[in-house]
């Protein structure tokens, strides 16, 4: 229904500006959605019970879960009803994985060099799961000072995502693109 009000109001300034008055030099279609990497419950009630030692009927547990619970919640909701910050600087870039075939190499979280495939997709989910996490923890570390909305685009565009990043300087954006990579 969105995708065909945009549509909509499109043709209608259009109209109203009469012909050739606004030609579209670039467009993006995306939308919300949520990560196929995230941790499910399954996987945190495994993770507690072997970070913390709880047992899976403990009190401590059900509390735990309970947490994990709501912070999901929210977390689902605010990928799929953003509500995006009113900050003066912004990017926008699309972006795919590789599906190339040749080997690169890439540090990883403990700092040990080791080969990967330039094909991310070629590599076991679990892997990507975990390369997606560190991925998540360096995004953490800019919080307050960057916000992102991540949408995907497979099937609707060019590439599989948008990113959008809002800031208030550049420097903080060029600083978190940065880190990412």
């Amino acid at each position: 229904a969105d995708l065909h009000k945009a549509n909509e109001f499109e043709k209608r300034l259009t109209l109203s500006l009469g012909p050739d008055m606004l030609s579209p030099v670039y467009s993006y279609l995306s939308m919300t959605e949520l990560s196929e990497y995230t941790t499910t419950e399954a996987q945190y009630i495994e993770q507690v019970k072997a970070e913390d030692g709880l047992a899976e009927d403990s009190p401590e547990m059900a509390a735990k879960i309970e947490e994990f619970r709501a912070r999901m919640k929210k977390y689902n909701s605010d990928r799929l009803y953003p509500n995006m910050p009113d900050w003066p600087v912004m990017c926008f870039y699309n972006m795919s994985k590789r599906r190339l075939g040749s080997a690169i190499v890439v540090r990883g979280d403990s700092s040990i060099t080791r080969e990967l495939t330039d094909n991310w997709y070629s590599e076991p989910f679990e892997e990507r799961r975990r390369l997606m996490a560190g991925h998540a923890r360096v995004g953490r570390t800019f919080a307050g000072r960057v916000r992102q909305l991540v949408t995907g685009s497979t099937g609707l565009d060019e590439a599989e995502w948008g990113v959008t990043l809002f800031s208030h300087t550049a420097q903080d954006i060029k600083e978190i693109v940065y880190d990412m990579r």
